[in-house]
């Protein structure tokens, strides 16, 4: 099955764009502008939605990567990394999972839900750390848990109504742009 690729596609921008190619440059560069201008107040509305969950604004932020548009490429890109943030930059819940007592299973929220993630704790250690174990050369061997990425966070707050938002509001820029550039 084809992964689903995360992005904001805007129905009739490719028209615009094509139309205004052959404007005068003041007009490309008002489209430049509130293309930029939406690609970072989304980046930023997207950062707290997905601090919501237990995460911060400024670390979801920094995981989400905002290529601006150019003459060029009159279009912004936000493309979340898979880079993992440490577990103890996240909002944790863990559940005892064994008789002993002495294994947890880590759960964070994902959109208001519990999800469990790789990893564990020792419930009764003062430290909590989460921890993952695997095996190299015939030895176990415990470690500091990675941590989790962003990337599920940011295809869910990217959803319908959020892309037509985006839709909305970048027409609205546009238009602001057009006219200040129209009274130069």
């Amino acid at each position: 099955m084809a992964r689903r690729q995360p992005g904001i596609q805007l129905d009739g921008l490719e028209s615009v764009v094509q139309t205004l190619d052959g404007m005068p440059q003041a007009i490309r560069r008002a489209t430049r502008a509130a293309i930029n201008d939406q690609g970072r107040d989304s980046k930023k509305e997207l950062a707290q939605r997905i601090a919501r969950d237990g995460v911060s604004r400024a670390k979801a932020g920094g995981q989400i990567a905002l290529r601006r548009a150019t003459n060029k490429e009159p279009v912004a890109v936000l493309a979340p990394t898979s880079r993992r943030i440490p577990y103890r930059f996240w909002k944790t819940t863990t559940r005892v999972t064994d008789s002993t007592g002495t294994r947890a299973s880590v759960w964070i929220k994902k959109g208001g839900q519990l999800m469990r993630v790789w990893g564990f704790v020792n419930p009764k250690s003062k430290n909590r750390a989460v921890l993952t174990r695997h095996r190299k050369a015939g030895e176990d061997r415990i470690e500091p848990a990675a941590g989790h990425s962003v990337k599920l966070y940011f295809q869910a707050a990217a959803d319908d109504n959020f892309r037509k938002s985006v839709g909305e509001d970048l027409s609205d820029k546009f238009l602001t742009r057009y006219n200040e550039q129209l009274k130069k």
